[in-house]
């Protein structure tokens, strides 16, 4: 692996045995690893959940995991990913993108093209949610079955306070992500991909996002691990 791919690139888990599931993701995909909170250090709980292995590939976004040479080379890091996963004979890898998507990159293609009025954020986030789905399809026809962990709620922190590209309210980011979520969902389940979201329960009727969410304020709590067990099975995952 090339320094630069490395830097970003890492795997949590028991290297030895083969869990249950391969995660690949984003800082989101963490959750899978037990991490509690992200703020200074991408810190994990050492076996916290022992079915799982992650590999943690940088700030992806689901737009670009269908193309190579994006500035995160995320395609790059993911194939390497698969490589490993394809040696120890697993199948079942839950994808965790699309948050940074619906935070900033899709009213930013929205804006830059045609618009900032959520008709435009609309077709922005289809050109996402379908380049998302042609990868998982892709990913399926190579053997593999692939899950989706979807978007969870945005960050109810100040703008201003947020290191990293952000556009719009919480409630409008909110708004997106639900949205995003929804035409993902009706594509993964006409492709057969189990689709999970705790989205839901972490806004409110206003679309804030619910204090509490969150030990650093972006990035889910572990006190929702019983909730996605209980929504996997609901997908028909065994977990």
């Amino acid at each position: 692996m090339s320094d630069n791919l490395a830097k970003i690139f890492m795997r949590t888990g028991d290297l030895k045995n083969p869990p249950r599931f391969f995660v690949i993701g984003d800082s989101h995909a963490l959750f899978f690893a037990g991490a509690e909170s992200l703020e200074e250090t991408h810190a994990v709980i050492p076996g916290a959940h022992a079915g799982y292995r992650v590999f943690y590939v940088g700030p992806g976004l689901a737009s670009s995991l269908v193309k190579p040479a994006s500035a995160n080379r995320t395609r790059e890091k993911i194939e390497m990913a698969l490589q490993e996963i394809h040696a120890s004979g697993v199948k079942d890898i839950i994808f965790v993108f699309g948050e940074i998507d619906c935070r900033f990159h899709i009213r930013s293609r929205a804006i830059k093209n045609k618009g900032d009025h959520p008709d435009q954020w609309l077709e922005a986030a289809q050109l996402s949610a379908t380049n998302y789905l042609n990868f998982l399809v892709e990913v399926k026809q190579r053997g593999f079955s692939p899950v989706v962990f979807a978007p969870i709620a945005s960050t109810p922190r100040p703008v201003a306070d947020i290191p990293w590209l952000t556009l719009g309210t919480v409630q409008e980011r909110n708004w997106l992500t639900f949205r995003f979520n929804v035409l993902l969902a009706r594509h993964c389940a006409a492709q057969h991909i189990p689709f999970v979201s705790l989205l839901d329960v972490l806004v409110d009727e206003k679309l804030q996002t619910k204090q509490g969410f969150s030990k650093d304020g972006t990035h889910l709590s572990q006190e929702f691990w019983p909730l996605w067990q209980e929504r996997a099975k609901g997908a028909g995952l065994t977990v």
